[in-house]
């Protein structure tokens, strides 16, 4: 390869790598509760050239996974299969409670993956490689995260997800601890899936939320804990009380936790508004 080639080659990882900034700086606001996860694994899917991603909590135990969180690039309204659960377990197979923190596993150089619906679900969307990284292990669980690509990343994303891989770790390592990603990796999670597929922070308040009551469902929608929400909004730690128990009441959820995965797992959520809510 001569000197210009290689030189080009540098300057393409070089705007990558600097591309995947705003991504990686969303990430880190999302993991201390300053923006939906959402948007973090949307930013970054899309700077790597993955077709859909996924943050998924594996019983080390049993292998169960208890939780979820995706983004997939197709929309609902496409009708095209799209990515609702995680195959993270396929491809580390026996390895998912051994597998290191940071280290890159690909459904195309493992022989571990024997998930027939992976396969189904790859070949339905086109879909040909899968990338799961491991960002913690132990104390019963492995939390993973994973992208699936159109084609197999070539020496330019695998560079690029090499680079990120250990930000990615150790930025989940120090993530704030909260209601949000626990809603999200939580068994509770199977409570939460009976409430009725209601968008509550759309424009049309399925749930009449006051004024104040949406307010509060906003500010824990993204990410923020019941401290910061008093201290945001400017009210008591009672009245926030009474705000939650007419919130539940309205949701038909039994707690904070559940209430935070409804509010968050819904596909499509319309961006909600501080000022939303009837005016009662």
């Amino acid at each position: 390869m001569g000197t210009a080639a290689r030189f080009d080659d540098f300057n393409t990882i070089q705007s990558a790598e600097i591309g995947l900034i705003p991504p990686m700086a969303r990430w880190c606001e999302c993991l201390h509760g300053c923006a939906p996860f959402r948007d973090a694994l949307e930013a970054i899917t899309k700077a790597i050239g993955a077709e859909a991603a996924a943050v998924c909590r594996i019983s080390s135990a049993d292998r169960v996974r208890s939780g979820s969180l995706f983004y997939d690039c197709r929309p609902a309204s496409t009708g095209v299969k799209r990515l609702t659960q995680s195959f993270a377990h396929a491809v580390l197979g026996t390895y998912v409670d051994k597998a290191k923190p940071g280290m890159i596993w690909y459904k195309s150089m493992s022989g571990h993956f024997e998930d027939p619906a992976l396969e189904n679900f790859h070949q339905s969307r086109g879909l040909t490689d899968l990338a799961v990284i491991p960002l913690t292990s132990g104390n019963g669980a492995t939390d993973v995260l994973e992208f699936h690509f159109a084609r197999q990343p070539g020496p330019m994303q695998q560079a690029l997800l090499n680079m990120i891989a250990d930000t990615f770790v150790r930025t989940w390592s120090n993530r704030a601890p909260g209601l949000y990603m626990e809603a999200c990796l939580s068994n509770r999670r199977a409570r939460a899936a009976a409430a009725p597929d209601a968008l509550l922070l759309s424009m049309e308040n399925p749930a009449q939320l006051s004024r104040a009551e949406y307010r509060v469902c906003v500010l824990l929608s993204k990410g923020q804990t019941a401290k910061r929400v008093v201290r945001q909004l400017g009210i008591s730690n009672s009245t926030l009380r009474t705000h939650l128990r007419n919130i539940y009441a309205k949701t038909g959820v039994g707690s904070m936790s559940e209430l935070v995965y409804r509010l968050v797992s819904m596909e499509g959520t319309a961006p909600a508004r501080m000022d939303q809510g009837s005016a009662a």
